[in-house]
């Protein structure tokens, strides 16, 4: 004889025909798990991310100028602050622009401060151009993570003679700066050893994590298009280094770098590059991504107001906002990003997958 059994839930309490078996389930357990992820463990508030842009004042639409790349937000005091590339719109190598940043009370009306960080000396490395700028905030001090290129001869973007690209990182006592180039300068080179990042190492993006600098970064080879560069992950004890090269690298297709700490992972927003492109990913261990979303469009160079970046927490409570570069009337300027991507405040924390808290990076060096 077959037997059928049928299940039927009530709060705390489960009872199968047959035998009657009264199976006790811890409820209030069960029921945040299911709301907290599906079987494939991504947190649920990925899955709708509600990807939407708002135009802003004071760093928007300029007929005179380019600014992109804008850096993560940071808020010191009752300000919220950003830094941007920026350059002429016509005349200035894209390359050969500046830093320049802005101050806001409410992230959509913005003041313009002025240049940030300029041009390094004649024959030095970033003597050609500062650009994509990155802040962290570290024991009372502000750190300004940027790509700088110093070409021979006339600028190459690809080719067996491309000018490498490298990333250095200047220091002030205020976000206000003056800011100081760090002495050891570039952190992070081209790794002629590894071909998908021999040309170019840029757009920085750095988290405190398990007590160490998680120094996300794009790379790209030397015949590498626009749409195919990948993310590399590099990990140090301090700030400015020296910075370890994962041998998981590279992690994943990605452009411009754009990740948070989510729970107890890494989440992310992948722009217009790779297989990915325009998605919301989500890593367990920061390492291993799989697509949690598939949006419309996602903004190149997205940088997100994150608070958690940089406490070293175990459990992050993901974003809400951030800015991003958009093309308007044939020029780039800053708008703004809204998400849906904050983790709601009943959630279980013991919900979400454990990573590995023993994960130091360990592999190759990278070239300080």
């Amino acid at each position: 004889m077959r037997h059928i059994a049928i299940v039927f839930r009530v709060p705390g309490y489960a009872f199968m025909t047959g035998a009657i078996h009264l199976v006790l389930i811890i409820g209030a357990v069960w029921s945040t798990t299911c709301r907290a992820e599906g079987g494939d463990g991504i947190p649920s508030e990925l899955r709708t991310p509600n990807y939407r842009i708002t135009k802003l004042s004071g760093i928007g639409y300029d007929k005179d100028l380019n600014r992109q790349d804008p850096s993560n937000v940071i808020k010191v005091g009752d300000r919220y602050y950003v830094w941007y590339t920026q350059r002429k719109r016509r005349g200035v190598h894209p390359y050969a622009a500046t830093v320049y940043y802005a101050t806001s009370k409410d992230g959509l009306t913005w003041d313009d401060q002025g240049q940030a960080l300029g041009k390094g000396r004649a024959g030095e490395w970033d003597s050609f151009g500062v650009i994509t700028p990155y802040v962290a905030v570290y024991d009372g001090k502000y750190y300004l993570y940027y790509t700088g290129t110093s070409p021979k001869g006339d600028f190459k973007s690809r080719g067996p003679d491309g000018t490498l690209r490298h990333i250095g990182v200047a220091i002030a006592d205020s976000p206000d700066g003056p800011w100081k180039k760090f002495d050891r300068n570039p952190i992070l080179s081209p790794d002629e050893d590894n071909h998908w990042e021999n040309l170019l190492v840029d757009d920085a993006h750095v988290i405190r994590r398990n007590g160490k600098f998680w120094f996300y970064y794009k790379g790209g080879h030397q015949t590498v298009k626009t749409c195919d560069t990948q993310w590399g992950l590099a990990i140090g004890d301090r700030p400015t280094g020296p910075f370890i090269r994962h041998n998981a690298n590279p992690l994943i297709g990605g452009h411009t770098v754009c990740v948070w700490p989510h729970r107890e992972g890494i989440a992310g927003l992948i722009d217009s590059a790779g297989s990915e492109a325009h998605t919301v990913q989500w890593s367990a261990d920061g390492l291993h991504f799989q697509r949690a979303a598939k949006v419309d469009r996602v903004l190149t160079g997205c940088g997100p107001y994150d608070p958690d970046a940089f406490t070293n927490t175990d459990y992050g409570d993901g974003i809400r906002w951030g800015v991003a570069q958009y093309r308007e009337k044939g020029t780039l300027c800053i708008v703004r990003f809204d998400v849906d991507c904050k983790v709601p405040p009943d959630t279980d924390k013991q919900a979400t997958p454990m990573s590995n808290k023993k994960l130091d990076g360990s592999a190759k060096t990278g070239r300080p």
